[in-house]
């Protein structure tokens, strides 16, 4: 079969528009959130916040994003994708908004707040959606959606570096990070546009399906943590998302103060971290199709703590983008694996609900992240944090490799 065939069943039709325009949306979301974390020395200045509350308000994101994500994989079963995809676009498109006019740290707490529960909101019913409309390929699929993660993520270190060498006013008086995040916001809106344009999906909400998919809460938890194996899965996942919060958050400001990197190069290893990603998430998730799903992943999770260890002892540019790259390989690909095995396992019929609950319980604990760097880093080194990370790598895989050899 030839590569444009293939191509042709995953992007073809309609499910291939909707497919490239939710990840689009994703891609627009992460630029901006993943603006954040090289803007953060600037922020903590122009606020004037210590690391460890920067961790907090990182952590506060990350926790509401988390909570929210259940909910609202459940209304989409009930309701329709679109009827929480749209508002969860426009809640981003504000939080850009009030970001760019941050004066105060309770401003910028509701701000990314506000940006966790309009992700949450995007992200799980449009990874429902995709479960939806691709059965067959959702390894593949899902690998182009989470991929769009990491094209905002280039986009972040690129606008980053331009910020860097540029930082005085586009606009008179105004600083010109925070144009940067007022174009974000209207990027969104304009996502909100071409969705509400190209969807056939249904708006109302639909009582036959709220009857047939009437789980309760609790029945859905224990649907999650009501095995052995399916606990210990859970909080490998999380272990991982822990690792992943505290590295995006902080991996800028730790090339920068920890490594004494100019903000111009970590900016440029901070995108390159995502153009790994953007290359590798893809071709994991294909091949999480063909071959057994724990196994792509527990060899991931030791990849990824390989990188993390020679993070920490190498010093130069060169040796850092190698470290970066050996970490990306094993972090990037686990994105799309768990989203397959979370959807193997879901019931067709409440897969928002299921996908939410296990997205909430991990990225509720894995949250902790970013708060556990701030400490880390304010109260022994960056040493000591990203250590700490590691270990949490190599638990993490080791719970997989148990429930692998059970099974």
């Amino acid at each position: 079969m030839g590569i444009y065939t293939k191509m042709g069943r995953v992007f073809g039709g309609y499910r291939g528009k909707m497919l490239v325009i939710v990840a689009m949306g994703w891609a627009i979301t992460q630029t901006g959130r993943f603006l954040l974390p090289p803007l953060l020395p600037i922020i903590m200045e122009e606020v004037e916040i210590s690391v460890l509350i920067a961790g907090v308000v990182l952590t506060i994101m990350q926790v509401v994003y988390a909570i929210a994500q259940y909910p609202s994989g459940k209304l989409s079963d009930w309701s329709g994708r679109p009827i929480i995809i749209i508002p969860g676009m426009i809640l981003i498109g504000l939080s850009f908004f009030i970001i760019a006019g941050i004066t105060t740290t309770f401003m910028l707490v509701f701000a990314v707040a506000l940006l966790g529960l309009g992700r949450a909101m995007y992200n799980v019913p449009s990874r429902a959606l995709i479960s939806d409309l691709y059965t067959g390929r959702r390894g593949r699929a899902m690998g182009i959606f989470t991929a769009g993660s990491d094209l905002g993520g280039i986009f972040a270190g690129i606008l980053s570096i331009i910020l860097a060498m540029v930082y005085l006013v586009l606009v008179e008086g105004i600083p010109n990070w925070r144009i940067v995040m007022g174009i974000c916001g209207i990027a969104s809106f304009v996502l909100v546009g071409t969705f509400v344009g190209i969807n056939r999906e249904k708006y109302k909400w639909d009582w036959r399906i709220a009857k047939k998919v009437k789980s309760s809460v609790k029945d859905d938890v224990r649907y999650i943590v009501g095995e052995r194996d399916q606990r210990e899965t859970i909080l490998a996942f999380a272990l991982f998302i822990f690792v992943a919060t505290a590295m995006v958050n902080f991996l800028p400001l730790y090339l920068i103060e920890g490594k004494d990197f100019e903000i111009e190069i970590a900016g440029s290893i901070f995108g390159w971290f995502f153009l790994l990603g953007m290359v590798v998430k893809p071709i994991i998730g294909a091949l999480s199709d063909r071959a057994p799903r724990y196994l792509i992943s527990i060899g991931g999770l030791f990849v990824s703590a390989g990188g993390v260890g020679l993070l920490i002892i190498v010093d130069s540019v060169v040796g850092v983008m190698i470290a970066i790259a050996i970490f990306a390989i094993g972090y990037k690909g686990q994105f799309p694996v768990i989203d397959a095995i979370l959807m193997d396992s879901a019931p067709e019929s409440s897969t928002g609900s299921h996908i939410g609950a296990a997205r909430s319980i991990f990225f509720t604990l894995g949250g902790l992240g970013a708060a556990y760097m701030g400490f880390a880093i304010q109260n022994y080194s960056y040493t000591v944090g990203m250590a700490g990370l590691g270990v949490g790598l190599l638990l993490a895989a080791l719970l997989l490799i148990r429930n692998y050899q059970n099974s």
